[in-house]
């Protein structure tokens, strides 16, 4: 059966059906005249509906001049002609058991989790922000210096004044050059957030939050032909619309190692951070880069945290993880040392392991482990309509989840080792050594 059938028979939709022990996510999909990509999953097994919304821009398309303001956009986004108060206000009376946004390097998403007969006002929320944000801006200008200080207090908060913030400063530094969208972090610059104007405001807004740069998700009991008359409604009215093009910097290629040092008045144990720059979002060998990340800090299984948290006990904690977008990805591992321990060991030891491969019975532990968390991403309609989002965002189809774990399932100990050879050497490394300062 394939999705396009699956929601036009005449039996009940499946919610999610599987195609040899794959899953899929039934849906409609139609993109209205205005732009505006419009997805419906319906899920009648609980009286809820989520809308999703995600814009195509984040930090990733921001200028060298102007960092942060993607995220200071997000947080300047909740008022519009006809809604002058707090929106949240408006959900939560509605009876929302979920309303968030938030900002990534390549997309701005916003989303609420509302009682199913409430989709209306749910859809006109996210309808008149989209098309009557600007004149909701030009009644209260201050809300932009207003914002300003709510999004630097958060840079301290967050990012600054807590164990281990300024090693993702340095890290960012290190790993890109002058004038790369990812050298400074989602959060942007004090200069830059507080250096921005109205003008600037409107000029993103037209710019990036037009419909035919968005995709709206509704996910939940719904029925198909009401959701469309809605829709209709609510977004059928904007004019068409263009998605900008995004600009994609060259690749980076590091000539390292590079190795930095951070003093951290909040961090009581020494940390070492490591970093190497790795393949874009669904690209190829992002599963394996994946994989091997999840085998390293495995507790009782993984090699580094047998060698350094078992074996050895120099080290408290270790993590690594992957980071994988639109303009590039990113391989981390982190040691927390207990105190006392010998940097040079740890070194050594991360030296050690880190080109090594993985053997049959640790990736079949990691696939498992996949799989396990697609099917927890099943459980919630805002997940559902994320994991739809996601793969809409990065490969244009939302039925993704079947062909992302079979590029798990055909990952092999000679791939793994292949992909250690090409983006993991030490000579393309980042090292970021943070050491308790002692003072606060």
């Amino acid at each position: 059966m394939t999705l396009a059938d699956s929601a036009d028979v005449a039996a009940p939709a499946p919610i999610v059906f599987t195609d040899e022990a794959s899953p899929h996510l039934a849906f409609r999909r139609r993109t209205l005249p205005c732009g505006l990509d419009v997805i419906v999953h319906r899920d009648d097994t609980a009286p809820q509906v989520c809308v999703s919304v995600w814009y195509r821009v984040g930090s990733s398309d921001e200028t060298p001049e102007r960092t942060g303001f993607a995220h200071l956009f997000e947080h300047l986004f909740k008022n519009s002609e006809h809604i002058p108060a707090h929106h949240y206000e408006i959900l939560r009376k509605a009876g929302a058991s979920e309303a968030n946004a938030s900002t990534s390097a390549d997309r701005t998403a916003y989303h609420e989790v509302v009682p199913a007969h409430e989709l209306p006002l749910a859809l006109w929320l996210e309808s008149d922000r989209m098309g009557y944000f600007l004149p909701g801006l030009e009644a209260d200008r201050e809300r932009v210096a207003k914002q300003q200080a709510v999004v630097r207090q958060e840079r301290r908060q967050r990012y600054e004044d807590v164990p281990y913030g300024p090693e993702r400063f340095v890290m960012a530094l290190g790993m890109y050059p002058e004038g790369h969208p990812a050298r400074h972090l989602t959060i942007g610059l004090h200069d830059h957030i507080q250096a921005a104007t109205v003008d600037d405001v409107i000029a993103f807004y037209r710019t990036w939050y037009v419909p035919a740069n968005a995709t709206l998700v509704i996910a939940g009991d719904v029925d198909f032909a009401e959701t469309d008359a809605l829709v209709d409604r609510y977004f059928g009215s904007f004019p068409p619309s263009l998605r900008p093009t995004r600009y994609v910097p060259p690749p980076v290629t590091l000539a390292g190692p590079i190795r930095e040092t951070v003093d951290d008045r909040f961090a009581t144990l020494t940390r070492i951070h490591r970093a190497w720059h790795g393949p874009l979002a669904f690209a190829a060998d992002e599963p394996e880069l994946d994989i091997i990340t999840s085998a390293w800090c495995a507790v009782g299984t993984g090699s580094l945290w047998r060698r350094l948290v078992y074996e050895t006990q120099l080290a408290q904690r270790v993590s690594a993880w992957t980071i994988n977008g639109r303009i590039g990805g990113e391989v981390h591992v982190s040691v927390d040392l207990r105190t006392g321990s010998d940097p040079a060991a740890v070194r050594a030891i991360l030296d050690e392991e880190c080109a090594k491969g993985v053997d049959e019975a640790s990736i079949a532990r990691q696939v498992t482990r996949r799989e396990a968390g697609v099917i927890w991403g099943l459980t919630g309609m805002a997940r559902r309509a994320g994991i739809l989002q996601r793969y809409t965002l990065y490969t244009g189809e939302p039925d993704g989840l079947a062909a992302d774990l079979a590029r798990y399932r055909h990952v092999t100990p000679a791939s793994i080792d292949d992909t250690i050879r090409r983006w993991l050497p030490i000579s393309r490394m980042v090292e970021v050594e943070t050491r308790p300062s002692g003072t606060r």
